[in-house]
């Protein structure tokens, strides 16, 4: 709480400590090094006064973390080699460019989707924020599809889809979590031999609802044309 306050009057530039996350990495994660892993890893983060991206390959494996997940103004950014990394996701939330970069000739994309089926707009500041952020994240990764599907092996797991919760709702989170598991499970039974698999709704943006305001605007216009 104190925390909290303290960023909401503008003493601190983030609402909640990463202390506990940081337990959570410590009492979880056993690689101590990126560049020890038996499998390459890399993790993407942003420099917070430039905006760019900044691709850590070696270096502490916690930090690493920490600073791939430090989201604007919920968590503080991390020091990083004289610099102040926050979440990837800023710049870049589906990296698959920089694996092309690194020699990736075959690569597997599990998007989360987006809201693509809510019948009105978010009512909180926070539900409509983060809703905006996930329909900026989803744009991104569709000009990166386009611009990688010809270049490697592309395979796009299909996000649930219609989906109609928003970011900020983690009520129905079981359900989709199984919807995805099912939906990526069908895609790598008939996944084909060679060349991209890219799903339709990952190719551009598309909604399925129809809000009431637009249905109420349409019958009104209907009317008036008949009367007219």
């Amino acid at each position: 709480m104190l925390t909290g306050f303290l960023g909401f009057i503008g003493r601190r530039n983030a609402f909640l400590s990463h202390l506990g996350l940081r337990r959570l990495l410590e009492k979880h994660v056993t690689l101590r090094r990126l560049e020890n892993g038996r499998v390459a890893l890399h993790v993407i983060a942003v420099e917070v006064l430039s905006g760019a991206e900044r691709r850590l390959s070696s270096g502490d494996a916690i930090e690493a973390v920490l600073a791939s997940a430090a989201i604007p103004a919920v968590f503080p950014p991390v020091a990083w080699n004289g610099e102040e990394l926050i979440d990837g996701g800023v710049a870049n939330n589906t990296p698959i460019l920089h694996a092309a970069e690194l020699g990736a000739d075959e690569i597997y994309v599990l998007p989360t989707g987006y809201a693509c089926s809510l019948q009105a707009t978010p009512r909180s500041a926070l539900g409509m924020g983060l809703h905006a952020l996930s329909l900026l994240m989803q744009q991104r990764l569709l000009i990166a599809i386009r611009a990688l599907e010809h270049r490697v092996r592309l395979l796009v797991m299909p996000p649930p889809c219609p989906l109609d919760v928003t970011p900020a709702d983690f009520a129905r989170a079981d359900e989709i979590i199984e919807r995805a598991l099912e939906n990526s499970r069908r895609f790598l039974e008939q996944v084909p031999p060679s060349g991209s698999s890219v799903p339709r709704s990952m190719r551009e943006p598309h909604g399925h609802a129809i809000s009431e305001a637009a249905v109420s605007a349409a019958r009104s216009a209907s009317s008036r044309s008949r009367e007219t």
